[in-house]
Protein backbone atom coordinates (compact mmCIF):
# COMPACT_ATOMS: atom_id res chain seq x y z
CA UNK A 1 0.00 0.00 0.00
CA UNK A 2 1.25 3.48 -0.87
CA UNK A 3 0.46 6.02 1.84
CA UNK A 4 0.64 9.81 1.70
CA UNK A 5 0.90 11.19 5.22
CA UNK A 6 0.02 14.88 5.70
CA UNK A 7 1.26 16.66 8.82
CA UNK A 8 1.90 20.03 10.43
CA UNK A 9 4.11 18.43 13.07
CA UNK A 10 7.88 18.46 12.92
CA UNK A 11 8.47 14.72 13.01
CA UNK A 12 11.88 13.24 13.78
CA UNK A 13 11.79 9.63 12.62
CA UNK A 14 14.76 8.80 14.85
CA UNK A 15 13.01 9.67 18.12
CA UNK A 16 10.02 8.06 19.79
CA UNK A 17 6.57 9.63 19.59
CA UNK A 18 3.03 8.85 18.51
CA UNK A 19 3.58 10.07 14.94
CA UNK A 20 7.17 8.99 14.31
CA UNK A 21 6.47 5.51 15.70
CA UNK A 22 3.38 5.15 13.50
CA UNK A 23 5.20 6.25 10.35
CA UNK A 24 8.14 3.94 11.04
CA UNK A 25 5.81 1.02 11.79
CA UNK A 26 3.81 1.61 8.60
CA UNK A 27 6.97 1.88 6.51
CA UNK A 28 7.94 -1.71 7.40
CA UNK A 29 5.20 -3.11 5.14
CA UNK A 30 4.06 -0.11 3.13
CA UNK A 31 5.53 2.74 1.08
CA UNK A 32 5.15 5.97 3.02
CA UNK A 33 5.61 9.50 1.73
CA UNK A 34 5.55 12.18 4.42
CA UNK A 35 4.24 15.56 3.29
CA UNK A 36 5.56 17.77 6.06
CA UNK A 37 4.87 21.43 6.68
CA UNK A 38 8.09 23.26 7.60
CA UNK A 39 8.81 26.75 8.93
CA UNK A 40 11.54 29.06 7.58
CA UNK A 41 13.82 28.04 10.45
CA UNK A 42 13.67 24.42 9.21
CA UNK A 43 14.22 24.69 5.44
CA UNK A 44 15.12 27.34 2.87
CA UNK A 45 12.84 25.96 0.20
CA UNK A 46 10.42 23.11 -0.52
CA UNK A 47 12.39 19.91 -1.16
CA UNK A 48 12.05 16.12 -1.45
CA UNK A 49 14.33 14.00 0.74
CA UNK A 50 14.43 10.51 2.28
CA UNK A 51 14.94 9.27 5.83
CA UNK A 52 14.44 5.86 7.50
CA UNK A 53 13.04 4.44 4.23
CA UNK A 54 10.42 7.21 4.22
CA UNK A 55 10.26 9.85 1.51
CA UNK A 56 9.74 13.31 2.95
CA UNK A 57 8.41 16.25 0.97
CA UNK A 58 9.23 19.27 3.13
CA UNK A 59 6.96 22.19 2.26
CA UNK A 60 8.06 25.68 3.26
CA UNK A 61 5.29 27.77 4.85
CA UNK A 62 5.11 30.65 7.36
CA UNK A 63 5.72 30.45 11.10
CA UNK A 64 3.19 28.32 12.97
CA UNK A 65 4.60 27.69 16.43
CA UNK A 66 5.73 30.08 19.12
CA UNK A 67 3.72 32.92 17.56
CA UNK A 68 0.47 34.57 18.59
CA UNK A 69 -2.92 33.10 17.72
CA UNK A 70 -3.75 35.61 14.94
CA UNK A 71 -0.46 35.14 13.12
CA UNK A 72 -0.69 31.38 13.46
CA UNK A 73 -4.26 31.46 12.11
CA UNK A 74 -3.29 33.49 9.04
CA UNK A 75 -0.34 31.23 8.24
CA UNK A 76 -2.47 28.12 8.80
CA UNK A 77 -5.00 29.30 6.21
CA UNK A 78 -2.15 29.69 3.69
CA UNK A 79 -0.98 26.10 4.13
CA UNK A 80 -3.43 24.40 1.75
CA UNK A 81 -2.41 26.25 -1.45
CA UNK A 82 1.27 25.63 -0.71
CA UNK A 83 0.72 21.92 -0.11
CA UNK A 84 -1.22 21.55 -3.36
CA UNK A 85 1.55 23.30 -5.26
CA UNK A 86 4.17 21.02 -3.71
CA UNK A 87 2.14 17.93 -4.68
CA UNK A 88 1.79 19.19 -8.27
CA UNK A 89 5.50 19.95 -8.55
CA UNK A 90 7.03 16.94 -6.78
CA UNK A 91 4.47 14.11 -6.75
CA UNK A 92 2.62 14.60 -10.02
CA UNK A 93 3.51 11.14 -11.44
CA UNK A 94 2.89 9.24 -8.19
CA UNK A 95 0.03 6.98 -7.13
CA UNK A 96 -1.31 6.62 -3.58
CA UNK A 97 -3.81 4.22 -2.05
CA UNK A 98 -4.39 6.16 1.17
CA UNK A 99 -4.02 9.71 2.44
CA UNK A 100 -3.49 9.80 6.21
CA UNK A 101 -3.66 12.96 8.34
CA UNK A 102 -4.36 14.24 11.85
CA UNK A 103 -6.11 17.24 13.33
CA UNK A 104 -4.99 19.88 13.94
CA UNK A 105 -5.36 21.52 11.47
CA UNK A 106 -8.85 21.25 10.02
CA UNK A 107 -7.73 23.40 7.08
CA UNK A 108 -6.36 20.24 5.45
CA UNK A 109 -9.83 19.77 3.94
CA UNK A 110 -8.94 21.35 0.62
CA UNK A 111 -5.72 19.35 0.36
CA UNK A 112 -7.45 16.09 1.29
CA UNK A 113 -10.10 16.69 -1.36
CA UNK A 114 -7.42 17.49 -3.92
CA UNK A 115 -5.43 14.34 -3.11
CA UNK A 116 -8.47 12.06 -3.14
CA UNK A 117 -9.48 13.34 -6.56
CA UNK A 118 -5.97 13.32 -8.02
CA UNK A 119 -5.02 9.81 -6.90
CA UNK A 120 -8.43 8.17 -6.42
CA UNK A 121 -7.36 7.11 -2.93
CA UNK A 122 -9.14 6.61 0.39
CA UNK A 123 -8.75 9.00 3.32
CA UNK A 124 -8.17 8.38 7.04
CA UNK A 125 -8.46 11.15 9.63
CA UNK A 126 -6.74 10.66 12.99
CA UNK A 127 -8.81 12.96 15.17
CA UNK A 128 -6.48 14.41 17.82
CA UNK A 129 -8.25 17.73 18.34
CA UNK A 130 -11.85 18.87 17.87
CA UNK A 131 -11.51 22.41 16.59
CA UNK A 132 -12.99 25.06 16.66
CA UNK A 133 -15.00 24.00 19.74
CA UNK A 134 -11.88 23.64 21.88
CA UNK A 135 -10.94 27.24 21.02
CA UNK A 136 -14.43 28.41 21.99
CA UNK A 137 -14.17 26.54 25.30
CA UNK A 138 -11.09 28.49 26.40
CA UNK A 139 -12.31 31.85 25.10
CA UNK A 140 -10.13 32.32 22.02
CA UNK A 141 -13.20 33.44 20.07
CA UNK A 142 -16.98 33.36 20.30
CA UNK A 143 -19.24 30.70 18.87
CA UNK A 144 -21.14 33.54 17.17
CA UNK A 145 -18.06 35.00 15.48
CA UNK A 146 -17.27 34.80 11.74
CA UNK A 147 -14.03 33.04 12.68
CA UNK A 148 -15.97 30.20 14.28
CA UNK A 149 -18.33 29.99 11.32
CA UNK A 150 -15.39 29.68 8.92
CA UNK A 151 -13.55 27.01 10.91
CA UNK A 152 -16.74 25.07 11.66
CA UNK A 153 -17.40 24.93 7.91
CA UNK A 154 -13.87 23.62 7.34
CA UNK A 155 -14.33 21.06 10.11
CA UNK A 156 -17.53 19.66 8.60
CA UNK A 157 -15.92 19.59 5.17
CA UNK A 158 -12.95 17.62 6.49
CA UNK A 159 -15.22 15.07 8.18
CA UNK A 160 -17.23 14.65 5.00
CA UNK A 161 -14.06 14.07 2.95
CA UNK A 162 -12.73 11.46 5.38
CA UNK A 163 -13.64 7.85 4.59
CA UNK A 164 -12.55 6.85 8.10
CA UNK A 165 -12.34 8.95 11.28
CA UNK A 166 -10.27 7.54 14.12
CA UNK A 167 -11.06 8.93 17.59
CA UNK A 168 -8.66 8.71 20.54
CA UNK A 169 -11.22 7.34 23.00
CA UNK A 170 -14.83 6.23 23.35
CA UNK A 171 -15.72 9.57 24.95
CA UNK A 172 -14.15 11.35 21.99
CA UNK A 173 -16.14 9.21 19.55
CA UNK A 174 -19.46 9.76 21.34
CA UNK A 175 -18.89 13.52 21.42
CA UNK A 176 -18.11 13.65 17.71
CA UNK A 177 -21.23 11.70 16.72
CA UNK A 178 -23.48 13.65 19.09
CA UNK A 179 -22.37 17.02 17.70
CA UNK A 180 -22.22 15.87 14.06
CA UNK A 181 -25.41 13.81 13.62
CA UNK A 182 -24.98 13.72 9.84
CA UNK A 183 -21.86 11.53 10.18
CA UNK A 184 -22.13 7.84 9.36
CA UNK A 185 -21.19 6.21 12.67
CA UNK A 186 -19.78 3.18 10.83
CA UNK A 187 -16.86 5.26 9.61
CA UNK A 188 -16.03 6.61 13.10
CA UNK A 189 -13.65 4.21 14.87
CA UNK A 190 -11.61 4.06 18.07
CA UNK A 191 -8.01 4.89 17.13
CA UNK A 192 -6.02 5.61 20.32
CA UNK A 193 -2.66 7.28 20.58
CA UNK A 194 0.01 4.59 20.42
CA UNK A 195 3.78 4.25 20.61
CA UNK A 196 6.41 1.61 19.99
CA UNK A 197 6.84 -0.54 23.08
CA UNK A 198 10.52 -0.67 23.98
CA UNK A 199 12.11 -2.35 27.02
CA UNK A 200 12.56 -0.21 30.08
CA UNK A 201 16.21 0.57 30.82
CA UNK A 202 17.81 -1.20 33.76
CA UNK A 203 16.68 0.41 36.99
CA UNK A 204 19.27 2.82 38.31
CA UNK A 205 19.43 5.35 41.09
CA UNK A 206 19.27 8.68 39.28
CA UNK A 207 17.67 10.55 42.14
CA UNK A 208 19.43 13.61 43.42
CA UNK A 209 20.07 13.83 47.13
CA UNK A 210 17.67 15.83 49.25
CA UNK A 211 14.60 13.63 49.03
CA UNK A 212 12.49 16.08 47.00
CA UNK A 213 9.63 14.71 44.94
CA UNK A 214 10.39 15.60 41.31
CA UNK A 215 7.31 16.34 39.21
CA UNK A 216 7.79 17.00 35.48
CA UNK A 217 5.51 18.73 32.99
CA UNK A 218 6.99 18.04 29.56
CA UNK A 219 5.85 19.28 26.16
CA UNK A 220 3.83 22.24 24.94
CA UNK A 221 3.03 25.24 27.15
CA UNK A 222 -0.15 26.64 25.62
CA UNK A 223 -3.46 28.05 26.76
CA UNK A 224 -5.15 24.62 26.58
CA UNK A 225 -2.68 23.35 29.21
CA UNK A 226 -4.09 25.51 32.04
CA UNK A 227 -0.71 27.05 32.81
CA UNK A 228 -2.26 29.70 35.08
CA UNK A 229 -3.81 26.99 37.24
CA UNK A 230 -0.53 25.10 37.51
CA UNK A 231 1.41 28.21 38.50
CA UNK A 232 -1.22 29.20 41.09
CA UNK A 233 -1.27 25.68 42.54
CA UNK A 234 2.51 25.32 42.66
CA UNK A 235 2.75 28.65 44.47
CA UNK A 236 -0.03 27.83 46.92
CA UNK A 237 1.20 27.55 50.54
CA UNK A 238 -0.53 24.17 50.88
CA UNK A 239 1.73 22.83 48.12
CA UNK A 240 4.90 24.67 49.04
CA UNK A 241 4.95 23.02 52.47
CA UNK A 242 5.85 19.68 50.84
CA UNK A 243 9.36 18.74 49.63
CA UNK A 244 8.40 18.88 45.95
CA UNK A 245 10.03 20.51 42.92
CA UNK A 246 8.19 21.05 39.63
CA UNK A 247 10.10 21.01 36.32
CA UNK A 248 8.61 22.51 33.15
CA UNK A 249 10.45 21.16 30.12
CA UNK A 250 9.42 22.50 26.70
CA UNK A 251 8.04 25.64 25.10
CA UNK A 252 4.94 27.22 23.61
CA UNK A 253 2.82 30.36 23.62
CA UNK A 254 2.84 30.52 27.44
CA UNK A 255 6.62 30.11 27.78
CA UNK A 256 7.25 33.63 29.09
CA UNK A 257 4.62 33.12 31.77
CA UNK A 258 6.32 29.87 32.82
CA UNK A 259 9.76 31.48 32.86
CA UNK A 260 8.53 34.40 34.96
CA UNK A 261 6.84 32.10 37.47
CA UNK A 262 9.91 29.87 37.71
CA UNK A 263 11.97 32.94 38.55
CA UNK A 264 9.64 33.77 41.44
CA UNK A 265 8.73 30.36 42.89
CA UNK A 266 11.51 28.41 44.66
CA UNK A 267 9.79 25.06 43.98
CA UNK A 268 9.47 25.54 40.19
CA UNK A 269 12.10 25.34 37.43
CA UNK A 270 11.93 26.04 33.70
CA UNK A 271 14.01 24.04 31.21
CA UNK A 272 13.68 25.44 27.66
CA UNK A 273 14.90 22.49 25.63
CA UNK A 274 16.46 19.06 25.99
CA UNK A 275 17.58 16.70 23.21
CA UNK A 276 15.45 13.53 23.24
CA UNK A 277 18.12 11.34 24.82
CA UNK A 278 18.78 13.90 27.54
CA UNK A 279 15.07 14.35 28.20
CA UNK A 280 14.64 10.59 28.55
CA UNK A 281 17.46 10.44 31.10
CA UNK A 282 15.93 13.36 32.96
CA UNK A 283 12.52 11.69 32.98
CA UNK A 284 14.03 8.57 34.53
CA UNK A 285 15.23 10.71 37.42
CA UNK A 286 11.74 12.15 38.03
CA UNK A 287 9.00 10.71 40.20
CA UNK A 288 5.71 11.92 38.67
CA UNK A 289 4.49 13.03 35.25
CA UNK A 290 2.05 15.94 35.16
CA UNK A 291 -0.83 16.37 32.69
CA UNK A 292 -2.94 19.53 32.60
CA UNK A 293 -5.94 20.69 30.56
CA UNK A 294 -8.11 23.78 30.97
CA UNK A 295 -11.13 23.13 33.19
CA UNK A 296 -13.46 24.80 30.67
CA UNK A 297 -13.08 22.15 27.99
CA UNK A 298 -16.33 20.44 27.00
CA UNK A 299 -14.62 17.87 24.75
CA UNK A 300 -13.17 14.60 26.06
CA UNK A 301 -9.45 15.03 25.28
CA UNK A 302 -6.69 12.43 25.57
CA UNK A 303 -3.27 14.11 25.95
CA UNK A 304 -0.53 12.14 24.21
CA UNK A 305 1.98 12.91 26.95
CA UNK A 306 0.14 10.35 29.09
CA UNK A 307 1.69 7.64 26.92
CA UNK A 308 5.19 8.98 27.49
CA UNK A 309 4.75 8.83 31.25
CA UNK A 310 3.14 5.39 31.17
CA UNK A 311 5.81 3.98 28.86
CA UNK A 312 8.47 5.05 31.38
CA UNK A 313 6.49 3.62 34.32
CA UNK A 314 5.95 7.03 35.87
CA UNK A 315 2.82 7.71 37.94
CA UNK A 316 0.55 10.41 36.52
CA UNK A 317 -1.01 13.42 38.16
CA UNK A 318 -3.77 14.52 35.77
CA UNK A 319 -5.34 17.97 36.26
CA UNK A 320 -8.11 18.35 33.69
CA UNK A 321 -11.66 19.34 32.90
CA UNK A 322 -14.41 17.15 34.30
CA UNK A 323 -15.62 15.67 30.99
CA UNK A 324 -12.41 14.13 29.67
CA UNK A 325 -12.09 10.36 29.93
CA UNK A 326 -8.39 10.64 30.75
CA UNK A 327 -9.78 10.72 34.29
CA UNK A 328 -11.19 7.20 33.87
CA UNK A 329 -7.93 6.02 32.31
CA UNK A 330 -5.81 7.24 35.22
CA UNK A 331 -8.13 6.34 38.09
CA UNK A 332 -9.96 3.23 36.88
CA UNK A 333 -8.72 1.58 33.69
CA UNK A 334 -4.95 1.77 34.18
CA UNK A 335 -4.98 2.81 37.85
CA UNK A 336 -1.76 4.67 37.15
CA UNK A 337 -2.08 7.86 39.18
CA UNK A 338 -4.26 10.58 40.66
CA UNK A 339 -6.68 13.15 39.23
CA UNK A 340 -8.02 16.56 40.20
CA UNK A 341 -10.03 19.20 38.38
CA UNK A 342 -7.91 21.98 36.91
CA UNK A 343 -9.77 24.65 38.87
CA UNK A 344 -9.29 22.91 42.22
CA UNK A 345 -6.08 24.06 43.87
CA UNK A 346 -6.96 22.30 47.11
CA UNK A 347 -7.44 19.05 45.21
CA UNK A 348 -4.05 19.57 43.59
CA UNK A 349 -2.45 20.00 47.01
CA UNK A 350 -4.14 16.81 48.27
CA UNK A 351 -2.75 14.84 45.33
CA UNK A 352 0.75 16.20 45.88
CA UNK A 353 0.54 15.34 49.58
CA UNK A 354 -0.41 11.75 48.79
CA UNK A 355 2.27 11.30 46.12
CA UNK A 356 4.98 12.82 48.31
CA UNK A 357 4.08 10.69 51.31
CA UNK A 358 3.68 7.29 49.65
CA UNK A 359 6.65 6.15 47.51
CA UNK A 360 5.33 2.57 47.30
CA UNK A 361 2.04 3.86 45.92
CA UNK A 362 3.98 5.82 43.28
CA UNK A 363 5.80 2.64 42.31
CA UNK A 364 2.53 0.72 42.03
CA UNK A 365 0.98 3.44 39.87
CA UNK A 366 4.04 3.44 37.61
CA UNK A 367 4.02 -0.34 37.18
CA UNK A 368 0.27 -0.33 36.49
CA UNK A 369 0.69 2.35 33.85
CA UNK A 370 3.51 0.51 32.13
CA UNK A 371 1.52 -2.72 32.03
CA UNK A 372 -1.56 -0.98 30.62
CA UNK A 373 0.61 0.79 28.03
CA UNK A 374 2.09 -2.52 26.85
CA UNK A 375 -1.34 -4.14 26.57
CA UNK A 376 -3.33 -1.31 24.99
CA UNK A 377 -1.12 1.36 23.44
CA UNK A 378 1.42 -0.47 21.27
CA UNK A 379 1.83 1.04 17.81
CA UNK A 380 0.89 -2.27 16.16
CA UNK A 381 -2.70 -1.54 17.17
CA UNK A 382 -2.74 1.61 15.04
CA UNK A 383 -1.19 -0.14 12.04
CA UNK A 384 -3.76 -2.93 12.26
CA UNK A 385 -6.62 -0.41 12.50
CA UNK A 386 -5.45 1.40 9.37
CA UNK A 387 -4.97 -1.85 7.43
CA UNK A 388 -8.39 -3.16 8.50
CA UNK A 389 -10.05 0.12 7.50
CA UNK A 390 -8.55 -0.16 4.02
CA UNK A 391 -10.14 -3.58 3.59
CA UNK A 392 -13.62 -2.13 4.17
Amino acid sequence: MKILYLTLSKIDLHTQGIYSDLINALSVSHEVTLLQVCEPKDVDQTCLTEDNDVRILKVLVGELFGVNFIRKGINTVKIAPKLKAAIRDHLKTEHFDLVLYATPPITFAGVVGYVRKKYGCRSFLMLKDIFPQNAVDIGLFSKKSPIHAYFRHQEKKLYALSDVIGCMSEGNRKYLLEHNPDLDEKKVLIFPNTQKVVPLPAEEDTRESGGELKVVFGGNFGRPQAIDFLIASIGDPRVREFPVRFFFVGNGSETEKVKQAAGQLPNMEFVPFMPPEEYERFMRSCDVGLISLDHRFTIPNYPSRALSYMSMAKPILACTDRVTDIRELVLEQAQCGLWCASDDTEGFADCIRKLAAEPELRKTYGCNGRKYFEEHFGVERSVACIEDAMKG
